[in-house]
């Protein structure tokens, strides 16, 4: 039924508008396009896949050996471990560090596992899962620097992940510091293995990990005074409560059964483990 304006015989603003839209919506059916589907569990579960955004450059949580066409890492295998939950296969979706949000917010991906760090500004305009990963930001040096304090780093060089940041209690501590940027974690560590940066700042459990595997292990050392908390997860669609408490729940699950550790020990080595996947923070 049309809504027409007092004009008796008319078809109003309100009309047309109708109109138009019944036209678009019939456009829309007979060229096979429907609206997006405003539950992005029923969404995986109808197109049978779960798409998730991987890097190619991010070991031990996302990254690609010379000459394979999917990413491994510790991040990538939960994540495979959610798509088994639900049934369909795992497609990866390759991104930039810098593109993971606009991803999710464009529907490009479900998920995103590539060690992203929970932040307050980033739940804003995305969803976290549980911390599958509690390790805070440290800052490792060669013992043959002479760095004992993150004060001594003024006018200093720093590395970092590309996509990475420093924290603000850091930058006024020493906001002389200079940074250098390199496309991945190893660059970064053989940066300051061959003495062309003064430091490097990543997880503490990644920077041990890298140092027990390097040939000469007792060459480096974690600065004492600076620890910067930080927790990753998935990166979720803002507001999907359901798939968001579907992967909360595999999550847990993995822990309980022991999955997690496992596969924790696979991409960290030797590295102790110092924490447990539970309910958290909301984010």
């Amino acid at each position: 039924m049309l809504i027409r304006t007092k004009t008796a015989g008319k078809v109003g603003f309100s009309g047309r508008w109708l109109l138009a839209a019944a036209f678009c919506a019939a456009s829309a059916l007979a060229f096979g396009v429907t609206p997006a589907s405003a539950d992005v569990l029923e969404d995986i579960k109808r197109d049978g896949r779960l798409l998730v955004g991987v890097t190619d450059n991010s070991p031990p949580f996302s990254s690609r050996n010379m000459g394979d066409k999917v990413s491994v890492g510790y991040d990538v295998d939960l994540a495979e471990l959610i798509a088994q939950r639900l049934g369909v296969p795992m497609v990866q979706v390759t991104l930039r560090n810098q593109d993971r949000i606009s991803f999710l917010m464009e529907g490009k991906v479900h998920l995103v596992a590539v060690g992203m760090s929970r932040t307050a500004e980033r739940a804003k305009s995305i969803d976290f899962s549980y911390a599958y990963l509690d390790s805070p930001h440290k800052i490792i040096v060669r013992k043959d620097a002479n760095l004992t304090s993150m004060h001594q780093l003024a006018d200093r060089t720093l590395a970092l992940n590309k996509g990475a940041s420093v924290d603000d209690e850091l930058k006024a501590a020493v906001p002389t510091i200079k940074l250098v940027n390199y496309d991945n974690y190893e660059l970064c560590f053989q940066a300051v293995k061959g003495r062309r940066v003064d430091a490097f700042l990543a997880d503490q459990v990644l920077l041990l990990a890298m140092a027990q595997k390097d040939s000469n292990p007792d060459d480096y050392m974690l600065i004492p005074d600076y620890d910067g908390p930080r927790t990753s997860g998935f990166g979720l669609p803002k507001g999907e409560a359901r798939f968001k408490a579907f992967v909360n729940a595999t999550l847990l699950d993995m822990e309980a059964s022991g999955r997690a550790e496992s596969l924790f020990g696979k991409w960290f080595g030797g590295t102790k483990r110092s924490f447990r996947i539970v309910p958290d923070k909301d984010y």
